[in-house]
């Protein structure tokens, strides 16, 4: 999605400016300089069109090559505010975009990953990640971009190592990036000596007119980064001022906040109200920094190199302005994230209905970060997670079914199978997709073996929903009930089965090798226990028809209860190699020494 919408920004971006140049391309206006005001429109909007498709590149890349620590800033978000500032700061220096970072935190809150407090406080910092991207483009090294495109082009062609592939990339993106803002530079230089575009540029020294322009244009292209970029391209051919500019990166501040606001069409109230923090976040920010405008502009001046001496150092002043601003923006805020969700719950009071406990519906899968490999996968094993929580509460009315083996309770049972297969074949789908987007191979190996986790818990669904229900049911029909110390003997094996199935996917959620190794050690003793009860009914078999059959019965539950154990030690051997990735040509889920006991 955000791949396209990139085509879409450079054509807007394109068509807003078009106004400007077109008074060149009129006819009863001679030129600007020696270029044609026509080409003018051309070259600033191909010269964007790069900036926005390197941009793309880089990103890519970097999503790509840092997605292990993307999972791991991932984690560390529900920790506290200030750890949930750096990760959004860390991921958004990662991605090269906080609207990328916004849209992904709408997806997290909606989904039930992160509290609304929690989300603040990670785009205060995903502000902060996206100062990185001034600093880059305030670089003036335009005349070695052909080098770069050319070294990044030769590094993608010519290798098949993954991880230097996508190095390559990401230094094919900074050389488009970079001539992309040569070509901009070059289109607009004519200006400088244009009376019109110098009068409508003078206008932007009035703060609020240039915070609007900015904010406009920004939400139209849904990029703050080609604002910024545009905006230090200005600066660069002294187009506007260190004021000007200033205003308007604050209103790019403002603009990037419309992405966040389309990102939650159809989601519920919590991601409206995470948006809704986005834009009371920058909005505020703006109004407090507003009046201290040319207080800003003198103090980068004086922090700057060749400060007042050198009118070339503006593009390195605006960005360093930025990322003052929105470094003080969190630090004076992020004290009050408490008081700032409280207030927004009761602008945006709940409407929401609770979804229905155990509910079979995916909740994870946002298509919308698919673009975003790392982050698609914690969303994968999220909704694993998930319907690990569904097959446990089968399991639970599996044993307790054996107690009580009524016909309404068995027939209940029976009914929770549809909803867990209808899960698994949208985890695989959503996978499915995922494959087509660029994985490094250590995220193939847990993405494959996540699926195969998926597959586990079905089978262990099936064997409870339908075999099981279907051998208790038929214990019922017989008239016959096991005696009350086999039952016990039945209850106490299935619970074992239960816990390993536990402790296997809280390996997956804890990462713990040690406990999906002690499932996986566990076996003997499984098996120990298992034959015991097995004797147990053997010795006491009677002699009619009606005792052999549910002798076979019983043998049948226990039979089942072996498999729930043997999908627990597979689920543990699946956790085992996503912890050691180097066993990607290993077939998921397949463990050949695995085979029920029964």
């Amino acid at each position: 999605m955000f791949r396209c919408c990139h085509i879409g920004r450079a054509v807007v971006a394109g068509l807003f400016f078009a106004p400007v140049a077109a008074v060149q391309a009129a006819p009863s206006v001679e030129p600007v300089g020696s270029i044609p005001g026509g080409w003018m429109v051309v070259g600033l909007l191909g010269g964007l069109a790069l900036f926005i498709y390197g941009m793309d590149h880089l990103a890519g890349a970097l999503k790509v090559l840092a997605g292990a620590r993307l999972r791991l800033a991932l984690g560390k978000m529900t920790r506290n505010r200030f750890v949930g500032a750096l990760s959004g700061a860390g991921i958004t220096a990662l991605l090269q975009s906080s609207s990328v970072t916004t849209v992904l935190v709408v997806g997290f809150v909606s989904a039930g990953l992160m509290t609304l407090p929690q989300s603040i406080a990670v785009i205060m910092g995903a502000n902060v990640g996206s100062t990185l991207t001034a600093q880059i483009i305030a670089f003036k090294i335009e005349a070695i971009a052909p080098l770069m495109i050319a070294l990044g082009f030769g590094v993608m062609f010519f290798t098949r190592v993954e991880r230097w592939s996508q190095i390559g990339r990401a230094v094919l993106g900074l050389g488009l990036l970079f001539f992309g803002m040569g070509m901009m530079s070059e289109a607009m230089a004519p200006l400088r000596s244009y009376p019109p575009f110098i009068e409508l540029m003078t206008q932007m020294s009035q703060p609020l007119l240039a915070i609007a322009v900015a904010a406009i244009f920004t939400a139209l292209v849904q990029s703050s980064a080609a604002t910024t970029g545009i905006v230090i391209v200005l600066a660069g051919q002294q187009l506007v001022t260190l004021d000007a500019g200033i205003a308007l990166i604050f209103g790019a501040n403002i603009g990037t906040c419309f992405t966040a606001l389309l990102a939650t069409i159809g989601k519920n109230r919590d991601a409206l109200r995470t948006a809704m923090a986005h834009v009371i976040f920058n909005v505020v920010g703006v109004l407090i920094w507003l009046p201290f405008i040319p207080g800003l502009a003198e103090f980068v001046r004086d922090i700057s190199p060749d400060a007042g001496a050198d009118i070339s150092e503006i593009p390195r002043q605006i960005a360093n302005a930025h990322s003052i601003f929105n470094i003080a923006n969190v630090v004076l805020m992020i004290g009050f994230v408490p008081w700032i969700a409280r207030g927004i719950e009761k602008i945006l009071p709940s409407r929401d209905v609770a979804d229905p406990p155990l509910d079979p519906t995916p909740r994870y899968l946002d298509v919308g970060v698919l673009e975003t490999p790392a982050v698609a996968l914690a969303l994968v094993r999220q909704e694993v997670l998930h319907m690990a929580d569904i097959v446990f509460d089968i399991a639970r009315r599996g044993r307790q079914a054996i107690i009580h083996p009524k016909t309404a309770r068995l027939d209940d049972l029976a009914g929770l199978d549809d909803g867990v297969d209808t899960l698994v074949d949208a985890i695989v789908g959503y996978a499915a997709r995922l494959r087509q987007h660029e994985l490094s191979p250590q995220d193939q190996v847990r993405l494959r073996e996540l699926v195969g986790i998926g597959n586990h818990l079905e089978v262990v669904g099936d064997i409870v929903s339908e075999e099981l229900a279907d051998l208790l049911g038929r214990m019922t029909r017989l008239g016959r009930e096991p005696d009350s110390e086999i039952t016990d003997s039945l209850v106490t094996l299935f619970r074992d089965a239960e816990t390993a199935l536990h402790t296997a996917v809280s390996a997956i959620v804890e990462e713990d090798t040690e406990k999906a190794q002690g499932i996986i050690d566990g076996k003997a003793s499984f098996v120990n226990r298992l034959e015991l009860v097995r004797q147990r009914i053997g010795d006491d078999v009677g002699m009619t028809e009606a005792d052999i059959r549910l002798y076979r019965l019983e043998l049948s539950v226990i039979e089942r209860i072996d498999r729930l154990f043997v999908r627990a030690r597979r689920i543990a051997n699946a956790v085992m190699r996503m912890a050691t990735p180097a066993t990607i040509d290993q077939p998921a889920g397949i463990d050949p020494a695995e085979t029920p006991s029964s």
